[in-house]
């Protein structure tokens, strides 16, 4: 349909591939798609079916077999696609594949974009006129795709940055209400934002007084007063607002979206991995389904997610929108240095991956679907934003990756049986998690205290900071100045390790063994302004989605921290027990016994969240005691 004549069908109220389907629970509470002749199927289905990438880079070598494989022919690669795809078992077109593909024997999904691209498109619901700019952004996207009918379904859009920031990645003090702020005065969404806390204290005086931070007019209510808060009130607020945004956002697309397209469903907006629990729930009050990316390093699905998302969204049906592996063995020369997900060794662990990880999935009552990424492999030279990864069932060449494609047509055989049959239960409960052990031990031999300042180190302390912050350690005659600039992202910190007579020797370099400790004081002047983190990490510590830790020193790899730590402006001897220590969430083995290896610890840190601005404090001592 071109596109003035969908302009017009819209305008005029028609609808548009108007067979009905649905997702039903069975007698059993599976979770199933209904087609409009009433067939109940899961949707397993490959993203990017395309006959070339979007934007490919000059001088570089990529997937483009109508021209390289078909002599032009676009029908002859296009029957050999879906040859493939039938083979393997495969019944869904994923996002963002070839619209002339949608006229073919199995189903579609579109991916509508109804805010645009723009970056702060969490907050359109806040903004007047989103209906009928989701109208205008649905007639682009659908014009693309003229051929609705196989089509079951939509996706609003794809990783929005829901966390404020970015599309992942948890900063405290930089969330939704933190970006509507940053933007002008008049932009509709920074007004909401500012009504919001204006109604929630209802004078700059109480804010000033929950927040903990002096405001003296709502002139002053800015990003950077904002971040600068991260005490409880603060983080409840944000919470709220996050909320309100979502609610708007949601409740205004689902609507529209489907007064454009009724009986289509509404699949979310594949959040990018974990999105914060209101966005959650405001997707589940509106949408069909809950759909999200998640790359795995072990072949299995993420439990603790999916009871998540299933409980937050008031238990909607899920589906993974994307996820894979890499292999270094591949047929395109893909280096695999940039995109998502774990890299392998070969085609042939990438099969028994697809495999494992397909059926735990899948036996799952609530789980419908699963799209891999993606049809063919990218650039060995980098897609338009670097991505060289061998993510395909066919490399650049066109050629089948067989071992794989043999397991996808094994897995995709049974799978709908395997679902129906599985006896696995839907979560019941959000998973808990389990409360920090810390036993510090006797050691009797050692003394009292141990000053890191004052006691040689296993190295120098080390800094650490977001690519907008700087921190530097200057040593004076009777302390330690550390100032700072936190910036407006995730702020900075400096690692103390511990002292070179306990290093622990098995254990990896700077890891001591501080058994007997149970707290650290920190005798510090320190601005009421500030507010800081005191972190206690084991020597394997590394990211949390590290395909394994080093364990040698007998640690597994896991950080725990005291967080909010209130600064007193006069010299202050702050106490912090050992005992108190939280998970980190967002660093280290999220998978560890959660006990404390004093055995292994690599060192403690003092953490500044970002947004705070410029700053320093002196430290006269910092003790491991008992």
């Amino acid at each position: 349909m071109a596109l003035f004549g969908l302009v017009a069908c819209l305008t005029a109220g028609c609808c548009l591939g108007t067979g009905q389907f649905s997702v039903k629970a069975d007698a059993n509470g599976k979770y199933w798609f209904v087609d409009p002749q009433g067939k109940q199927f899961l949707s397993i289905g490959i993203n990017d079916i395309l006959p070339e990438p979007p934007r490919p880079k000059p001088n570089t070598q990529y997937y483009n077999p109508v021209i390289n494989q078909f002599k032009g022919d676009f029908n002859a690669w296009k029957k050999d696609v879906f040859k493939i795809l039938q083979e393997a078992g495969f019944n869904t077109l994923g996002a963002w594949s070839d619209g002339r593909l949608y006229d073919g024997p199995i189903y579609g999904t579109v991916c509508l974009y109804v805010a645009s691209h723009e970056k702060n498109r969490c907050l359109e619901g806040l903004r007047p006129g989103f209906e009928e700019r989701i109208k205008k952004n649905a007639q682009i996207i659908l014009d693309i795709y003229p051929h609705m009918d196989n089509v079951f379904g939509v996706y609003l859009d794809n990783e929005m940055a829901w966390y404020g920031h970015a599309a992942w990645g948890d900063i405290p003090n930089y969330t939704l209400l933190e970006s509507a702020l940053l933007l002008p005065k008049e932009d509709s969404a920074h007004q909401a934002a500012a009504n919001f806390l204006k109604k929630r204290y209802g004078s700059a005086d109480a804010m000033s007084k929950a927040w903990g931070k002096p405001l003296a007019s709502w002139d002053d209510l800015t990003f950077d007063y904002a971040r600068s808060s991260v005490n409880k009130e603060s983080l409840d607020a944000r919470t709220v607002f996050i909320a309100f945004a979502a609610d708007a956002f949601f409740k205004t697309a689902c609507d529209t979206v489907r007064r454009i397209l009724p009986g289509k469903l509404i699949l979310g907006t594949r959040f990018a991995d974990y999105a914060p629990e209101p966005v959650i729930a405001a997707c589940g009050r509106y949408c069909d389904v809950i759909s999200f990316n998640n790359y795995r390093v072990t072949p299995a699905a993420d439990s603790d997610m999916l009871a998540r998302y299933w409980l937050w969204g008031g238990k909607k049906p899920l589906m993974v929108t994307e996820y894979a592996w890499r292999a270094k063995e591949n047929s395109s020369g893909n280096p695999n240095s940039g995109g998502a997900g774990a890299v392998v060794q070969t085609q042939a662990q990438r099969a028994q991956n697809y495999s494992c990880y397909l059926e735990d999935l899948l036996s799952y009552p609530m789980v419908i679907g699963a799209h891999w990424f993606e049809f063919a492999d990218q650039s060995p030279q980098g897609r338009w934003d670097g991505e060289n990864s061998n993510y395909g069932i066919v490399d650049i060449h066109h050629r089948p990756y067989k071992e794989l494609l043999a397991a996808m047509k094994k897995t995709n055989a049974g799978i709908e049986t395997l679902h129906a049959r599985s006896d696995r239960q839907a979560p019941q409960s959000l998973p808990q998690p389990k409360a920090v052990i810390f036993e510090p031990g006797q050691y009797p031999g050692r003394p009292p205290f141990i000053d890191v300042l004052n006691t040689p180190p296993a190295g120098e302390p080390e800094l650490y900071h977001a690519p907008d912050a700087q921190i530097d350690l200057k040593k004076e005659a009777d302390c330690l100045v550390i100032s700072f600039d936190t910036g407006k992202e995730w702020g900075c910190g400096v690692l103390f390790f511990g002292p070179k007579e306990f290093a622990n020797a098995a254990s990896p370099v700077h890891a001591a063994d501080m058994g007997g400790y149970s707290a650290i004081e920190l005798d510090a002047v320190i601005g009421t302004n500030i507010v800081f983190d005191l972190f206690v990490d084991e020597a394997g510590i590394g990211p949390i989605n590290a395909a394994s830790y080093d364990t040698s020193g007998g640690d597994d790899g896991e950080g725990f921290l005291i967080p909010s730590i209130q600064g007193k402006q006069q010299r202050q001897v702050y106490r912090l027990e050992l005992k108190n220590l939280e998970p980190r969430t967002n660093w280290g083995n999220q998978k560890g016994a959660r006990k404390v290896d004093v055995h292994s610890i690599k060192g403690m840190s003092l953490f500044f969240h970002g947004g705070q601005g410029k700053d320093q404090i002196k430290v006269y001592s910092l003790k491991w005691v008992r």
